[in-house]
């Protein structure tokens, strides 16, 4: 295979970020044997409202499936799995775990609910017994997920894809046609990119993205399960544990086209109430706190903002006019530059991250 000089936007929001569609797609490329340069404002270890990626929860929960377009998502959704759970048995740094997922329900399970779930492993629905002693909770059901420290995790895919041969780069780009010539400085011993891979989030300028704020709080309270209760006035409070002492997050708020960067108050005592109220054995004694009473022990409380797109992921490849300095230094020419598109994923960035990359990797060896 023609060994070739990609370079990848790391997931921007405006422009600015390397997530994790963008780091998965690297190592991959990198894996293949390509020249791989990542541009991205911010990297793993970064912590900044418009960085989706660490922010996130970062679980594994079933979406359903309606249309050929979910359809396709649910396949990258099964071919992620099945690889997070070959990193789970041997990578052990890597931050990656399974645990019990369980889903609770103010209403009856309906055979939708049967069917998106029971495809997955260890599926089985609870015995009332099992319930929460709440008057709102009417049925359960649990599975097999992972769960991820994301910050961990991103540190991970980038250390990986380095160890490939990827190189990094902070950059705050204004458009793809820059990642072009900005790869080509920074990596001078390469020939210049073939191709551009956008996993910018957000697009560049795309009218049908936008944001969705989330409203989250990362405990220390360790947790053995993740948590899903669908609350019959239509919100969802999450329990995700994050691996190799990571804490916990709990959530949360989903809040399409709210550009706040600022922090609820009542948002807050709100999830730390139902939290309470839902899970009170997550409620341990606070280390060093004169109250030995069992508590949620707040690290932080914080927004993030989900890449949206309206018609989900957008993954396919466009070719773009790049027009060039001319030989003399005074005129300008015209080539065809491969645009792979990958991004506005949504909240399932992570879910489908693996098998998104390989399709991204399957195009850029086609071109």
């Amino acid at each position: 295979m023609e060994r070739k000089h990609v370079a990848v936007i790391g997931q921007v929001f405006i422009c600015r970020l390397a997530g994790v569609l963008g780091l998965t797609t690297a190592l991959e490329l990198a894996k293949q044997g390509h020249g791989v340069t990542v541009l991205a404002k911010d990297l793993p270890g970064d912590w900044t409202i418009d960085y989706a990626s660490p922010k996130a929860g970062a679980h594994f929960r079933p979406t359903a499936v309606t249309n050929a377009r979910e359809a396709f998502e649910n396949t990258l959704m099964h071919e992620t799995y099945a690889k997070l759970g070959e990193i789970c048995r041997t990578e052990s740094t890597s931050g990656v775990e399974f645990v019990p997922a369980v889903e609770y329900f103010d209403t009856e399970l309906c055979p939708r609910d049967l069917e998106m779930f029971s495809a997955w492993p260890q599926f089985r629905v609870l015995d009332p017994s099992e319930l929460p002693q709440s008057s709102t909770i009417k049925s359960g059901l649990t599975y097999s997920a992972w769960v991820l420290n994301s910050p961990v995790y991103l540190v991970w895919l980038q250390r990986r894809a380095e160890a490939h041969g990827a190189v990094f780069f902070r950059e705050q780009l204004t458009s793809v046609e820059e990642a072009f010539f900005l790869a080509a400085n920074h990596n001078p011993t390469l020939p210049p990119p073939c191709a551009v891979v956008n996993a910018s989030g957000m697009g560049f300028g795309d009218p049908k993205c936008f944001p969705s704020r989330g409203q989250f709080i990362l405990i220390s309270n360790e947790y053995n399960r993740t948590i899903s209760h669908h609350s019959a006035d239509g919100n969802a409070t999450v329990i995700i544990p994050r691996p190799l002492g990571g804490g916990t997050v709990i959530g949360g708020t989903k809040e399409p086209h709210n550009w706040s960067p600022l922090n609820s108050d009542a948002a807050v005592e709100e999830i730390l109430r139902r939290v309470s109220s839902l899970c009170p054995d997550l409620l341990q004694p606070i280390p060093g706190s004169p109250d030995a009473a069992p508590a949620l022990d707040c690290q932080e409380a914080y927004i993030g903002r989900r890449p949206m797109r309206k018609g989900g992921l957008r993954l396919e490849t466009e070719f773009i006019d790049l027009v060039t300095t001319g030989r003399t230094g005074l005129d300008t020419e015209t080539s065809r530059l491969p645009l792979v598109h990958c991004y506005g994923a949504g909240p399932s960035g992570y879910k489908i991250s693996w098998g998104a990359a390989q399709r991204v990797t399957e195009m850029v060896n086609s071109l």
